[in-house]
């Protein structure tokens, strides 16, 4: 039974999968029909949008999360987030801390967005699959034209008006093998936050999607970015996985759902009111129910959240006895195979995730007792390049290695190497 009162996260979706773009690998694009036939206009209401606000921030009063996707959110107008501001400031109670994060393809962003989101602080994620030969493989609109040179135009805008955005890179076939080569040209051109993510998309009949990830790319793609950040880039540039493996070594939980003991507490919200268990599952088996008929707290403490839960607490008989246990959990149960909670399913990408522990938890242990005191590490340095006394050298004996000790102040630089504020980062609840 999952907690009272625990803490979870609404992703909204104020237009359904409705989106400027077609990109080939998108999940999303056939929800609208798939979901809703017959629907010809998806916009959240201003009834529904309200009702998402009061509730959502009466049930986590001291700090409330909100977060817009889609499809493309901004095809909502920028009426509808100035109506979210509103509402935010007049259910607001005192103390409570209130935050906006909006994923975004960047090529409907002008001045007037951009100023728009950079003063009332919003988080902007940039779905960007790397240089144009390797964005517009995939990413198109809907004349089939390459869409890369206007998703950075909105990235830079973004970055003009001082607005705090990151980089969503899709690792897909066209692009997981040159994955450290995306990196490196994110970071050489001032990208400072940036995640990878790969597509495992199935077809009706349960095989995989041609532009997914194999587990093969996977493994060199995570492998070669660790030891591009490693070498060059530790404490300077935020990378997903790298950070949760520091933060799991520091905090002894992991910082996002898909390496977390259970899941269960991060739901969609879309445009009519209905409620999901997650974004990987907005499928009509996984409908939790509707704000505008049951509250949103009775909802979320639910038979059916308890159900999905179940698809990650109950691990498969493989991951029990496994040395990387606290450090993957079985991962996604979208990567599941099967997805359920048969014991003898295996994650897709498991031999991925065990080849970078294997190399990778070494030398981020090491790292970790830097960012323990807010230190940036020296970088990784190969074998043959390093002094004989020190080839096996630790951090300084002085350090404090005992998990949960020497945390820093909550204005201090966080101990992961984010670049935030240790409350803004790792010691946010």
């Amino acid at each position: 039974m999952l907690p009272k009162n625990r803490p979870f996260n609404i992703m909204a979706k104020p237009v359904c999968g409705v989106c400027n773009l077609a990109c080939e690998y998108c999940y999303y694009l056939a929800k609208p029909a798939e979901l809703y036939p017959g629907v010809e206009k998806f916009l959240m209401s201003g009834e529904v949008l309200e009702s998402h606000v009061r509730q959502y921030m009466a049930a986590m009063p001291q700090q409330c999360d909100f977060g817009w996707q889609g499809g493309e959110p901004t095809l909502a107008g920028l009426e509808f987030f100035e109506k979210v501001l509103e509402l935010q400031r007049r259910f607001a109670v005192p103390g409570q801390a209130v935050s906006n994060a909006l994923q975004t393809n960047a090529t409907l962003l002008d001045d007037r967005w951009c100023e728009f989101l950079a003063r009332n602080k919003f988080l902007v994620g940039v779905s960007l699959d790397g240089p144009p030969r390797r964005h517009d493989h995939f990413r198109h609109d809907k004349g089939g034209r390459d869409t890369f040179h206007r998703a950075w135009a909105g990235l830079e805008k973004l970055a003009a008006h001082g607005c705090e955005f990151n980089v969503l890179v899709t690792l897909n076939s066209a692009n997981a093998a040159a994955a450290g080569e995306i990196y490196r040209y994110l970071v050489n051109r001032s990208i400072r936050y940036v995640q990878f993510i790969p597509i495992l998309e199935r077809r009706p009949d349960g095989t995989f999607a041609e532009f997914s990830c194999t587990c093969e790319q996977f493994t060199k793609a995570i492998l070669d970015v660790f030891e591009q950040w490693a070498g060059h880039d530790a404490g300077k540039v935020s990378e997903r996985l790298i950070d949760n493996v520091i933060h799991t070594i520091l905090f002894g939980r992991s910082a996002i759902c898909c390496h977390a003991t259970q899941c269960a507490a991060e739901f969609v919200l879309e445009w009519n009111g209905d409620l999901y268990a997650c974004d990987h599952f907005v499928q009509k088996d996984w409908l939790i129910g509707n704000i505008m008929r049951t509250p949103l707290v009775e909802l979320v403490g639910g038979e059916k959240v308890r159900d999905f839960a179940r698809l990650k607490t109950e691990l498969p008989d493989d991951c029990k006895a496994c040395e990387y246990l606290e450090f993957c959990n079985a991962g996604c149960p979208k990567h599941h195979v099967p997805i359920g909670t048969s014991a003898k399913r295996v994650n897709y990408y498991c031999s991925a995730y065990k080849a970078f522990f294997a190399q990778a938890l070494p030398e981020l242990r090491r790292m970790a007792e830097y960012f323990r005191c807010g230190e940036i590490p020296p970088p990784k340095q190969s074998p043959a390049a390093q002094p004989e006394g020190e080839k096996n050298a630790a951090a300084p004996a002085n350090r404090k290695t005992a998990r949960g000790q020497a945390v820093p102040g909550r204005n201090a630089p966080c101990p992961c190497g984010s670049g935030k504020k240790f409350k803004a980062c790792c010691g946010k609840r």
